[in-house]
């Protein structure tokens, strides 16, 4: 028998319900240094345990009006449909929601949005928002 020694390097991969982004990156890093991840990890989690198969993705975005930065959460929904073949069609319907930023640390207000999120996820009016798109 062979026992070879693993280098286990940390990743901060938000699982398949958070879309890998820059921004999400930076959270996770933030969260790291200021010893705040198991908060946040323990947030996702909880909003992961309550929608399975819906996808979301932060970015900082401009208002095209404004010039105000903004945090922009677009949630990949998927649609089931059934072919005239039999075969399941799934589409993803996109919602789109923004929340202004008002601080220049998005990555801190991001944290402090995901854990809000994730306080009793399903009744939470701001997981509705993002997540559900209603």
């Amino acid at each position: 028998m062979k026992i070879f020694s693993v280098n286990k390097n940390y990743n901060q991969n938000f699982g398949a319900k958070f879309l890998n982004t820059d921004l999400l990156k930076e959270t996770a890093e933030y969260a790291l240094q200021n010893n705040k991840f198991d908060k946040l990890n323990n947030a996702r989690k909880a909003i992961e345990n309550y929608d399975v198969f819906t996808k979301v993705a932060a970015e900082v975005a401009k208002n095209k009006k404004s010039g105000a930065e903004e945090l922009r959460f677009t949630s990949y929904i998927p649609k089931y449909t059934r072919s005239a073949k039999g075969e399941i069609i799934k589409k993803y319907k996109q919602v789109s929601t923004t929340i202004p930023c008002n601080q220049k640390k998005h990555h801190y207000q991001l944290y402090q949005l995901i854990v809000k999120m994730g306080i009793n996820a399903p009744e939470n009016k701001l997981y509705k928002k993002i997540v559900k798109g209603s």
